[in-house]
């Protein structure tokens, strides 16, 4: 276990084999796949389109992110969707941070970077 898998960082790059310059275009591949993270949706988050899988809990989620056919799986504390962010933001005021413990510790956080890989693995084993 590398320092970035102790922080709760996990990203592995996709291995296209097509050209999808847009995070749009790479969605319309996958949109029906099934992913053991479940169904992916693209999300607008802030100034940016993500690829988003359903939330494991509030604090983690996997996302597809990149954009001129560069593309990354990765596992992210922040749930896509701006409505999302500012309610765990509340959240986080008024306990003090401690909703926010999944995000560092416990089981989600091992399953949210288990399911980076296998959803990484998933697609680049489409070929596409």
């Amino acid at each position: 276990m590398g320092f970035g898998d102790l922080m709760g960082v996990k990203m592995v790059k996709l291995d296209l084999k097509g050209n999808y310059p847009k995070i749009d275009d790479l969605f319309e591949k996958i949109k029906d796949v099934e992913f053991e993270a479940g169904k992916p949706e693209l999300v607008k988050d802030g100034l940016a389109w993500v690829i988003a899988f359903p939330q494991i809990d509030r604090n983690n989620q996997v996302q597809i992110l990149g954009n001129k056919g560069k593309y990354t799986v990765m596992r992210n504390t922040q749930p896509a969707g701006a409505g999302k962010f500012v309610k765990n933001m509340a959240l986080d005021q008024l306990t003090g941070g401690l909703t926010s413990m999944s995000a560092v510790l416990g089981d989600s956080k091992k399953r949210c970077m288990e399911l980076v890989t296998k959803t990484a693995d998933t697609i680049n084993g489409l070929g596409i």
